[in-house]
């Protein structure tokens, strides 16, 4: 088995089948995943020295070094006529595997996408803090590529990426993009974001927030008058505030939540979707935005009134999840089956489809 031919007609249907992942391991029959399901595509089973040599083929000495150390890896890559691709190395049982995430080279706009229009808006802000929220797969990458594609098309700003690694990759139209991945062009976010306000740039782009110094440096560069815009593991937008105060001990958390109220311009947190004909995926939205009401509550710690907040407030346009996924069935682009499963408060949701809703502001349920 020749494994540059053999990883490339994996790839190849891949993306002819319109998965989204590539999953190998030593030992076992390759697999894709498509629409959330994975697929057997071969009845070949790769060595562990097989697949040694193809992740060493993409990796540069700074990478292999690493890899070596931590056991675990993100690198991109492109192939000729496939496209670009994600991947992450790493060992289980002592032995190696990888999944590859096919990303699309043309990127869709949010309306292709089925994401809310208010991000148009708010993308366009000049300054404060965007976040894009969900867990693993939920789409964080694509949404904030389709936020750079969206400032690159209406913008003359300069916008300066940081990744780990290197996804999409843009072309200069309105903006100036420069793209900069971790141990290729800096040795770390917090390390590229302390020089960052050097580099003149209007808006900055963190491929995502790990840790309480990023936090840090982002809210930092969005003090001083640029957008930055980030992705953070959350399942919904009072998680990922949680989330957030985890990184840092409870003294600290009163400051982080007021600088984050005073900066904070939006987040939007997503899940993905089967659709009702099972073609494609459709992402569900909490949209928080930057409203005096929900700078009060971050500021007095009641995350647990966010939800009210996003309710009330469709008019500004935010929405809670549950808005998100009734909207979704009633327009019949997901089953109530998926929707309610989604939901992170089913009872209510099954309420709200037949047409009963709480007044949580009251304690009262209203017929709509």
């Amino acid at each position: 088995m020749e494994s540059r031919t053999f990883f490339r007609d994996c790839l190849a249907e891949l993306v002819e089948k319109d998965g989204t992942d590539l999953h190998l391991k030593a030992g076992e029959a390759p697999r894709i995943r498509y629409q959330k399901q994975l697929l057997p595509i071969s009845e070949a089973t790769p060595s562990n020295t097989f697949l040694g040599e193809l992740i060493d083929s993409f990796l540069s000495e700074y990478q292999k070094r690493k890899f070596e150390t931590l056991r675990a890896i993100d690198f991109s890559f492109s192939l000729d006529s496939l496209g670009r691709f994600r991947a992450n190395a790493f060992y289980q049982k002592g032995e190696l595997a990888m999944v590859v995430r096919c990303l699309k080279s043309n990127i869709p706009a949010f309306k292709d996408l089925g994401l809310p229009e208010i991000l148009n808006r708010l993308t366009l802000e000049e300054r404060g803090l965007i976040l894009i929220a969900g867990p693993v797969g939920s789409g964080k990458s694509t949404t904030i590529a389709a936020m750079v594609n969206y400032i690159n098309d209406n913008r003359k700003a300069s916008l300066i990426t940081l990744e780990d690694p290197i996804e999409y990759l843009y072309k200069d139209h309105l903006a100036f993009i420069s793209q900069r991945e971790i141990g290729l062009d800096t040795d770390s976010f917090l390390h590229a974001l302390r020089y960052m306000v050097r580099q003149d740039p209007d808006v900055i782009v963190i491929g995502e927030i790990r840790d309480p110094e990023t936090l840090q440096a982002a809210l930092a560069a969005a003090e001083t008058g640029r957008l930055v815009i980030s992705s953070v593991h959350g399942k919904n937008v009072q998680q990922t505030f949680e989330r957030i105060l985890g990184l840092y001990p409870r003294e600290a958390h009163e400051k982080v939540l007021t600088e984050l109220s005073y900066n904070l311009k939006g987040l939007v947190s997503q899940r993905l979707l089967r659709s009702s004909d099972r073609a494609k995926l459709v992402p569900a939205c909490e949209v928080l935005l930057a409203s005096p009401a929900a700078s009060k509550v971050l500021r007095e710690g009641l995350l647990g009134k966010l939800n009210q907040v996003m309710q009330n407030s469709r008019d500004e346009g935010m929405q809670s999840m549950n808005q998100s996924l009734l909207q979704l069935f009633q327009e019949g682009q997901i089953t109530k089956e998926d929707a309610l499963a989604a939901s992170d408060n089913p009872q209510e949701l099954e309420m709200n489809m037949k047409g009963i809703f709480l007044d949580e502001a009251r304690g009262r349920i209203l017929d709509e």
